[in-house]
């Protein structure tokens, strides 16, 4: 394997999406074949898997093909950019150049690089997002201008079929759903939302159905990793709404838009920057509206998200781009008043800024670089198991789908967790031991003593004596333990 090379499933969910892209191709099913009795894949939306698969069809060759599934994503995030550009330069009330420059920063955005060359579902989203949008908004505007009527429902059950595929391609994107309803509603165009709502109910309809057919498939213990969304706010609790929301939202943005400066100076532009943003999220409902109500309504759901809003916010990069842009212009241009121009260049002046630090310290290559340490600690394993373990055996893992992908062994969690407030919980050593009995795992690999796992591996090897028997250590502290079932 070349040094430069990052393996699959490094990110956990990239090793998912790439299973059930396999088990599809394969004519196997939407199951998880990794994990022992192969459940139903409950809680992943199968049209990014579903476009993988065509993929591998066309090169089933793994890990080769996956140059491929990592351009064609590369490939994708190119195609949003021109869409989102495309659908917003002559809608927005400032120079075009101006919105093509924030769509391609932010897209350029280290973290939002990083999400793109794995095999995450974010590009297709967004394709599909811009695609919605854009539909939606052509069609108000031929419905309020009384012209190209015959445009009008075509696009209006386009928008609300792309929308469907959004929220088909990541769950969040059933804010995409609402955001074009929301657009025609509030307009006054009552029967294109109801009309826009059709196919959206009638593609997602299915899926819904499905999953809850399936949802009982999920080993209770792993509901977080595998089981519905369902599962995941009822773990959560009431405790997850608190102030803890909003702080949870503002510190990735935070992380990459603010300058290191003390605190006593950092907080207030933070406040000052969130203000000029939250100012342009509501205008871009004016000019943008399709788009404008899906940001509101996706910022609403990861604001009452119970667990990690990073992802989701990074996702979400070039559509607050253009909302920033938005807030700044309409300070400026808001019955001018001196203190309004001073409060948007502040903001403009400190976004500026503390993006292009964070840009330069990271650098690019720090797009890859968790991606390539983590391949690196895991390179002398999947070999190891490969010449240790036969085709029968059963890994308990913090990496299921990789496991499975580069070994052919199946795999199951090793760390069980629960969310509590908007942190996680592990389940204790009982329910491990438990867990691991009802898998039929026969090892366990430890990360090391920082793994999330390795609390409850110690507790476990406390409470069962022999249960784990130590076969092997990694030069990277990674452990390979022997698991004496019924011991």
């Amino acid at each position: 394997m070349p040094p430069a090379f990052t393996l699959a499933g490094v990110f956990y969910d990239d090793g998912i999406y790439l299973a059930l892209a396999r088990s599809l191709a394969e004519g196997q099913g939407y199951r998880l074949h990794y994990l022992p009795g192969a459940p139903a894949a409950v809680h992943y939306p199968f049209a990014y898997p579903a476009f993988l698969a065509v993929l591998w069809k066309l090169w089933p060759d793994f890990p080769e093909n996956l140059l491929l599934l990592r351009g064609i994503n590369a490939l994708l995030m190119g195609i949003s950019c021109a869409l989102l550009a495309g659908y917003a330069m002559p809608r927005l009330p400032w120079k075009f150049w101006i919105t093509g420059l924030a769509v391609v920063m932010a897209a350029m955005a280290i973290p939002l690089a990083a999400v793109a060359t794995v095999v995450f579902a974010e590009p297709l989203f967004l394709v599909f997002t811009a695609a919605a949008c854009w539909s939606a908004d052509k069609a108000s505007a031929a419905r309020r201008d009384m012209r190209h009527e015959r445009w009008i429902v075509p696009l209006t059950l386009m928008a609300g079929g792309l929308a469907a595929v959004a929220a088909l391609t990541r769950s969040i994107g059933v804010a995409v759903v609402a955001g074009v309803c929301l657009a025609f509603f509030m307009a006054g165009q009552r029967r294109l939302a109801l009309l826009s709502l059709a196919p959206s109910v009638l593609l997602l309809l299915p899926w819904m159905l499905w999953v809850r057919a399936h949802a009982g498939d999920v080993d209770p213990l792993t509901a977080a990793n595998y089981g519905t969304y369902g599962d995941f706010i009822r773990q959560g609790g009431l405790s997850w709404l608190s102030l803890r929301s909003l702080t949870d939202l503002a510190r990735p943005l935070a992380g990459i838009s603010l300058p290191p400066f003390p605190a006593v100076l950092r907080f207030p532009l933070g406040l000052v920057a969130a203000a000029v943003l939250v100012l342009g999220m509501a205008r871009l409902t004016v000019h943008l509206p399709a788009l404008g109500w899906t940001l509101l309504g996706y910022a609403g759901i990861v604001v009452l998200w119970p667990y990690g809003p990073d992802r989701f916010i990074w996702g979400a990069l070039p559509w607050l781009a253009l909302a920033f842009v938005a807030g700044v212009h309409r300070l400026v241009t808001w019955h001018p008043v001196r203190w309004r121009r001073v409060v948007a260049g502040v903001a403009a002046a400190t976004v500026v800024v503390g993006f292009s630090w964070y840009q330069l310290r990271i650098g690019y290559q720090g797009v890859t670089r968790e991606q390539q340490s983590i391949s690196h600690t895991v390179s002398e394993l999947l070999p190891w198991l490969r010449s240790n373990t036969d085709s029968s055996a059963v890994i308990a893992t913090e990496a299921e789908a990789m496991i499975w992908l580069y070994t052919g062994r199946r795999a199951v969690p090793s760390y069980l967790w629960r969310v509590r407030g908007r942190s996680s919980e592990s389940f204790g050593p009982d329910s491990l031991h438990a867990f691991l009995e009802r898998q039929g795992a026969t090892h366990l690999v430890l990360g090391g003593p920082a793994s999330d796992a390795a609390p409850a591996v110690d507790e476990l090897l406390a409470r069962h004596p022999g249960y784990l028997q130590l076969i092997y250590v990694f030069p990277n502290h990674m452990l390979a333990f022997r698991i004496r079932r019924g011991g």
